[in-house]
């Protein structure tokens, strides 16, 4: 048991997120809202496709640095920080559609791209300490 606990601990010293990482995917998900809400159909497009491929780059790089992937739903309780980050984006996304769309208030979409931006590191970064603490007390 002692060797596990040790293996444990050892894989949460290695899932530290690099500094620029939650930044880097808040700007991406904050850049997204600002396209959905403020461009015309091909920009809405190529915003969420840019967001799509620059996740990818993203995880990648994570997976090179870190040798390990954990994915969210297999992430136990820490999990539910990324299904927070899930109701959030869907807010600002749906919010920023209709914001463009209905109301055409360009401060109103950048209001909901900064909660966006800000929301994705405050839980990106709760996920990983938890993720880490559940790894290091065995759950």
């Amino acid at each position: 048991m002692a060797a596990i606990a040790s293996v444990r601990a050892a894989l949460a010293d290695r899932l530290v997120t690099p500094w620029w990482y939650h930044p880097g995917f808040a700007a991406l998900l904050g850049g997204c809202v600002l396209a959905l809400g403020l461009g015309d159909v091909f920009v809405k497009i190529g915003g969420f496709l840019l967001l799509i491929a620059c996740s990818a780059l993203l995880a990648r790089a994570y997976r090179r640095l870190t040798g390990v992937w954990v994915s969210g739903y297999e992430a136990g309780p820490a999990g539910r920080w990324l299904g927070m980050l899930g109701v959030l984006t869907g807010l600002t996304f749906v919010g920023a559609l209709a914001a463009g769309a209905v109301t055409g208030l360009q401060w109103l979409v950048w209001c909901l791209a900064v909660v966006e931006c800000a929301g994705t590191v405050v839980l990106c970064r709760r996920f990983d300490a938890e993720l880490r603490a559940g790894l290091r007390a065995g759950a």
